[in-house]
C-alpha cells in the first residue's frame, strides 16, 4: 500500500557519463559501499557512475529491478547488469520504464533497486507520522531512512506559535517503535486500525505509547498515518 507518491525526477545534465542510481534495502553499510564498488568495476568500460540514493524502495519492486528511461536502448548495459545480479545472488533484473513505480529518469540516468534477499519482510515505516487527537501539542515525527528521528511540535493553549524540535534517533522492532533523544525516549506499540476521513473509513497504522513520560508530553501522544489510496 503507497504511502507517499514518490516522484524522482533525473533531468539530462552536462555530464559525460550515464549515471546508475544505487537503491537499496536491507543491507549493511558495509555491504552496500561493496556492492557500489563492485557495480562500479563492473560498469567501468560503458563509462557509466554509480552513486547511492537514499530514496525509499517501493514495496511493488521485485528485489531486483531496473527503472529506465523509455528510450533507454543499451541491451549490452542490461545484460551486464543481469550477469552482476545472478553472480551477487539475485535473479536477472524485472524492467520498469518511465513512471512505474512513481519513478521517473532521463535517458543519461537508470535506476538499480536492490532488495537483500528475505527482507522483504521487513516493515516499510512511513517517512512521517503526525498527531491526531492530541490535547497537548500538534505534531510530525519524521522516521528519515538513516534511523534519525526528527519531532516538530507545536504546544497547544499556550497562546504562542512556537515550533519546538527533537532530534534523536528511532528503531522498529517487533511491532513496537522506539524514538530516542537526547534525555528520554519513549517506544509506541503499532496498532492496525480504522479511521473516518471526508472519504469514508480508511486503514490506519496508529502508534500508541506504552508508558506517560512526565516532561515532553508530545511523546505521551499517538501518532499515525491514514492511508487514502
Amino acid at each position: 500500500m503507497k504511502y507517499l507518491t514518490l516522484l524522482l525526477c533525473l533531468f539530462l545534465t552536462a555530464c559525460a557519463n550515464t549515471q546508475l542510481h544505487l537503491v537499496t534495502k536491507g543491507y549493511s553499510k558495509n555491504e552496500v559501499a561493496a556492492l557500489k564498488s563492485s557495480l562500479s568495476e563492473q560498469l567501468v568500460k560503458q563509462k557509466i557512475d554509480v552513486v547511492l540514493s537514499d530514496i525509499p524502495l517501493p514495496a511493488m519492486f521485485p528485489d531486483a529491478s531496473l527503472a529506465l528511461n523509455p528510450t533507454y536502448n543499451q541491451p549490452d548495459v542490461i545484460a551486464l547488469l543481469d550477469h552482476w545480479l545472478l553472480a551477487n545472488g539475485h535473479k536477472t533484473s524485472r524492467e520498469f520504464r518511465f513512471s512505474e513505480g512513481n519513478h521517473y529518469y532521463s535517458k543519461a540516468h537508470l535506476g538499480l533497486y536492490l532488495r537483500k534477499p528475505g527482507s522483504k519482510e521487513q516493515v516499510d515505516l512511513p517517512p512521517y507520522l503526525r498527531t491526531q487527537y492530541c490535547d497537548v501539542a500538534d505534531g510530525t515525527l519524521a522516521l528519515n531512512k538513516g534511523g534519525q528521528a526528527v519531532l516538530e511540535y507545536e504546544l497547544l493553549g499556550d497562546g504562542s506559535d512556537k515550533i519546538d524540535t527533537l532530534k534523536g534517533q528511532w528503531f522498529f522492532a517487533d511491532n513496537h517503535l522506539t524514538v530516542d533523544f537526547k534525555d528520554l525516549s519513549q517506544t509506541f506499540k503499532l496498532a492496525k486500525e480504522e479511521k473516518q476521513t471526508h472519504l469514508g473509513p480508511r486503514p490506519a497504522d496508529v502508534y500508541k505509547p506504552i508508558k506517560q513520560l512526565s516532561k515532553k508530553h508530545i511523546l505521551n501522544c499517538e501518532f499515525l498515518i491514514i492511508y487514502i489510496n
